[in-house]
């Protein structure tokens, strides 16, 4: 089997409020696809997020890890724009991460792999596990 595209979906209760909390997360204007009615897609580094309008969406929460440059940036980043997003968290040698809800429950985890001195992947200390 040769695997051409990957697509996650995540339900969401109200589509067009899900597509502008996406839309500033991902730095979006609009989705780059909305193939039917409660449909919403964005390609993201790779692979699509697919919003499906589901009423019984935060019941059934979804969690996707995306990798980033610098997870420190995303996390100064997101915050400004009034989202509430959990604590940059670090695991030695491993990855610098965060989480960030959206309106229905759906977790989004950013990171930064760390390189072999154990900072992010930039090769400069990511600031996780201070303040921010």
């Amino acid at each position: 089997m040769e695997i051409t595209s990957v697509t996650v979906g995540l339900p969401v209760t109200d589509l067009e409020a899900s597509c502008l909390w996406y839309g500033a997360v991902f730095e979006r204007t609009d989705p780059d696809l909305e193939p039917a009615d409660g449909v919403a897609e964005y390609e993201i580094g790779g692979i699509w997020v697919q919003l499906v309008e589901d009423p019984g969406a935060e019941e059934n929460a979804v969690l996707v890890r995306f990798g980033v440059d610098d997870v420190a940036a995303q996390h100064r980043r997101i915050a400004a724009l009034g989202i509430d997003v959990g604590p940059v968290e670090h695991v030695d040698g491993a990855v610098d991460w965060f989480d960030v809800r959206d309106p229905d429950g759906n977790v989004l985890s950013l990171y930064s792999r760390a390189d072999e001195t154990g900072h992010g992947h930039d090769g400069h200390d990511s600031d996780a596990g201070r303040s921010l």
